[in-house]
């Protein structure tokens, strides 16, 4: 199976996407710059050689047999097992605000619910879920105000620098932010076009340990819909 480079781009333009990554964000993991990524996914470039590809499995966190899937290397995932035919749509709440209650939230916060992509279902059981309503322009270059943003429950040593994900800081409502885990402190970016309104923040990981702020995880961005 053959793949150019304008599908190839396509398919990796997608998966970014799902994975609810900027290409900033996915350049800065694969160690490229985001305009070299921009042009291989627009198929401005011929298709990347191995060692390129495997860069850009590590930047959206899937494996080389899959990069190498996609870009027609190989036909399949060696004992890859078959997607099943019936799909696997769940319903989840939409909450306008989370914060110390969560996961189960508080009922007068709920704002409607959302159908889960097949994609996303399939891959996250329902219960490791959560849909929130975004309130604000601070993450306005990945994801508008008023977007609905699902978010996947992961452990804290699986998010990769530059992930965004949910936060509740010192029993506040939850904000989406750009996290970096350092060994000595924890940064909070904003990605917003309005940059002298939207400032980064830190926190020392002594200060966090004494539960000073107390600060709360509550999952990764998965996916994200358009408001409706």
């Amino acid at each position: 199976m053959e793949t150019n480079a304008k599908n190839f781009g396509n398919k990796i333009k997608q998966i970014r996407e799902e994975k609810g990554y900027s290409v900033r964000q996915v350049a800065l993991n694969s160690g490229m710059s985001p305009s070299y990524l921009s042009r291989i996914e627009n198929g401005y470039r011929d298709l990347p050689t191995n060692k390129t590809l495997y860069k850009i499995a590590k930047g959206l966190r899937i494996t080389n047999d899959e990069i190498l899937r996609i870009a027609g290397i190989v036909d399949k995932i060696p004992n890859e097992l078959p997607i099943s035919s019936t799909p696997s749509t769940v319903s989840i709440p939409i909450y306008g605000r989370i914060s110390a209650g969560y996961p189960e939230g508080a009922k007068e916060d709920i704002d409607g619910d959302i159908d889960v992509p097949n994609k996303i279902s399939e891959r996250y059981n329902s219960d490791e879920l959560i849909a929130l309503r975004v309130n604000g322009e601070s993450m306005n270059k990945v994801i508008p105000n008023g977007a609905v943003a699902i978010l996947a429950k992961i452990d804290t040593c699986e998010i990769t620098n530059g992930d965004i994900c949910g936060v509740i800081i010192d029993g506040e409502s939850a904000t989406l932010k750009h996290v970096y885990q350092y060994p000595d402190r924890i940064r909070f970016e904003p990605d917003s076009w309005l940059k002298e309104e939207f400032k980064p923040f830190e926190y020392n990981k002594e200060d966090i340990n004494n539960g000073q702020p107390p600060i709360q995880i509550i999952g990764k961005l998965v996916h994200q819909q358009s408001s409706f």
